[in-house]
């Protein structure tokens, strides 16, 4: 199964080699993280030993980094950084471990406390207000998505999350940033909700953002190719990017294992990014905080994550570096040097 989808990885991509000119410039392959625990790594992000080896494996290979920011937090006070703190405090902990890292930072906005922006000015003040913390610590964020999941973790209805849109979008058009709109989860309604939303919108974003987890767990692209087709003009012109997804190794207490997380990391590379073409693909998540990782029981949560508690990999980490080291051969160097590196051996 290894040298097959390795060699599948290299089949993708010599095919975006060869896309059409014209064409929007798909990643191919992840290229962005998104994980709410980077900065509380192994404890502590500065200490961990997990940071320096992420470092060395995903260095060039991961160019962005993206996290869900409580959307009031820099209401809050801050004694600095910290993975502990508030919710301040651990946006610029993970703004200061992003910036270490060299990775460029994606903002989500959503809320994690039930309270809502009541008008576009508190909105637009607390959006302000976490850009130019961005820009105090070094790492201005060149892009917005104005709220996570409305149509689910963020609870909004779709005109509303459409008028979200519109006052993030009035800000990045001043400050120079590029809001990501939508940021829809892949359910079963999306094309529904997506409607609404694009009715209340005004402006034409350039990019939109979609999280196929259950497009991947299904192995179906039917969801995601939907989502472009609900988007103006079936989405001529605009970006798709994947702002979030992931293989589930546990799901809702149910373990699935290591086998069957790689199976779906196989579908994502090989089918579902060539079938949607995403400009960047953030993948959630690498490594969940505490020695004993996400307990796989009900009330333990989700595990997407790459590695093990130990932070030694899981078969999917191995996969997604695979696609990349593929790519990274066909593109700087030739098609058979890339083949006969990833070939079986001759027995």
């Amino acid at each position: 199964m290894e040298n097959v989808s390795r060699l599948c990885a290299v089949a993708l991509a010599v095919s975006l080699a060869l896309a059409p000119a014209g064409a929007h410039a798909s990643a191919g392959y992840v290229d962005g993280i998104s994980d709410q625990s980077l900065p509380a790594w192994a404890g502590a992000f500065a200490g961990s030993s997990f940071a320096s080896s992420f470092a060395s494996a995903w260095g060039g290979r991961i160019a962005l980094a993206r996290y869900v920011v409580q959307w009031d937090a820099m209401a809050e006070t801050s004694d600095g950084p910290r993975a502990d703190g508030d919710y301040r405090e651990q946006f610029e902990a993970w703004l200061e471990d992003v910036r270490s890292l060299g990775l460029a930072p994606v903002i989500a906005l959503t809320s994690y406390t039930h309270a809502y922006p009541r008008s576009p000015g508190e909105y637009q003040d607390a959006l302000e207000a976490l850009l130019a913390q961005a820009d105090l610590m070094g790492e201005p964020a060149g892009y917005v998505e104005a709220w996570n999941e409305p149509n689910g973790q963020g609870g909004e209805p779709a005109g509303r999350a459409g008028e979200i849109a519109n006052w993030a979008n009035s800000i990045c058009e001043r400050r120079g940033c590029q809001v990501i709109a939508g940021d829809l989860e892949d359910a079963p309604s999306i094309s529904t909700y997506e409607r609404a939303y694009t009715g209340a919108l005004d402006f034409s974003p350039a990019i939109w953002g979609i999280h196929p987890y259950r497009s991947l767990f299904n192995h179906s692209d039917a969801t995601v190719l939907r989502f472009e087709q609900a988007l103006p003009d079936h989405g001529a012109g605009a970006q798709i990017w994947f702002t979030e997804v992931g293989a589930y190794y546990c799901l809702d207490g149910e373990l699935r294992g290591e086998a069957q997380q790689a199976n779906d990391v196989s579908y994502l590379l090989d089918t579902l990014i060539p079938a949607a073409a995403p400009v960047h693909v953030f993948y959630y998540g690498f490594k969940a905080t505490g020695p004993g990782g996400a307990p796989c029981t009900a009330s333990g949560g989700d595990d997407t994550e790459l590695y093990r508690a130990s932070g030694a990999p899981r078969a999917a980490a191995d996969l997604i570096l695979d696609a990349d080291r593929a790519r990274a051969l066909v593109f700087g160097s030739d098609l058979s040097a890339a083949l006969l590196a990833l070939a079986p051996a001759p027995s």
